[in-house]
């Protein structure tokens, strides 16, 4: 009876420890975690939605999430005013978004913000019925890619800059 209640009171503090997850899906991160870094090499957290890889060398990359990125290379880019973040994967290097329920005006002002914040080097366009695709670099070296898919209202943003 006693190891009992050491074994419920464990449960419960390893629940509040984690943000009220149930035990199985903390255990669950937990095992994860150690089968990815085991594979990989790096350091893995993974935190409901998010997953943050650590490089040895440091880089650091954040996998999952739906929240639009403030830090490293995502804060580069102009936030979108309306759609539904469904993904994202952010590092110093390169950032990628997912974006739902994007109607062709808000992506053609989304374009023309992207523009206006200095993506306009070696502009490249594509078109035809439903995609429409823009690609230009600015004067810091960093380079985008926009494409719209006007009939799925999905836009996907690729952020990229070469490292040094």
């Amino acid at each position: 009876m006693k190891r009992l209640i050491i074994f419920i009171m464990a449960i419960l503090l390893a629940c509040s420890l984690t943000a009220c997850k149930s035990p199985s899906q903390a255990v669950s991160e937990k095992v994860s975690e150690k089968i990815l870094e085991e594979a990989s090499g790096n350091k893995v957290d993974i935190n409901g939605d998010k997953v943050t890889v650590k490089g040895q060398d440091g880089t650091e990359v954040i996998l999952g999430g739906t929240e639009w990125p403030r830090d490293k290379l995502g804060k580069e880019i102009p936030k979108i005013g309306k759609g539904t973040v469904t993904y994202v994967a952010n590092s110093d290097t390169m950032c990628m978004i997912m974006v739902e329920k994007v109607k062709q005006d808000e992506f053609e002002n989304y374009l023309s913000l992207i523009k206006k914040d200095g993506f306009t080097e070696n502009e490249v366009n594509y078109s035809d019925a439903a995609i429409t695709s823009y690609m230009a670099d600015n004067s810091q070296g960093i380079g985008t890619q926009l494409t719209y898919d006007s009939e799925k209202e999905e836009l996907s943003i690729t952020v990229g800059k070469q490292e040094q």
